[in-house]
């Protein structure tokens, strides 16, 4: 393969960021990508807010001495991953809302929307998409 390497126009990709502010509930916690930490601006505290009758979860930054804060992020510089949430409060009134529509066991993605006015960050949970986890193969030292 022959090319001129200084004719390219390479932009370049940041593989640090999902490009979509996704959550993922499954039966072990909420996973929140760094789509989403990034888009609330990397907050230490924030709100989990749910409207059951809607089924709409909701984040939003607030300060550290606010009640109900929730301890979140660390300072963009030194987050390295996603922030996986287990903690029961949470999920348990998850769970009740997406009730019988979501199967145990299985893992829902959820694309969240920006409300500017309220800076929160909005996941309806009746959008929910069921993922299969990625699948596992076997090594070929297994055999």
């Amino acid at each position: 393969m022959n090319f001129d390497f200084s004719a390219l126009n390479f932009e370049t990709i940041d593989s640090n960021i999902n490009a979509y502010p996704d959550i993922f509930l499954n039966q072990n916690g909420v996973t929140i990508t760094k789509k989403v930490l990034e888009d609330l601006g990397y907050p230490a505290f924030v709100l989990c807010l749910l409207d059951a009758k809607a089924r709409v979860f909701a984040i939003r930054s607030c300060k550290s001495n606010e009640p109900k804060g929730f301890k979140f992020s660390k300072p963009r510089g030194e987050q390295k991953g996603v922030v996986t949430i287990s903690n029961k409060n949470l999920l348990d009134p998850l769970r009740a809302v997406t009730g019988e529509d979501w199967i145990p066991g299985k893992r829902y993605k959820v694309r969240g929307f920006w409300v500017a006015d309220a800076k929160t960050m909005c996941f309806d949970l009746n959008e929910g998409v069921q993922e299969d986890f990625r699948p596992v193969t076997p090594s070929n030292d297994a055999e």
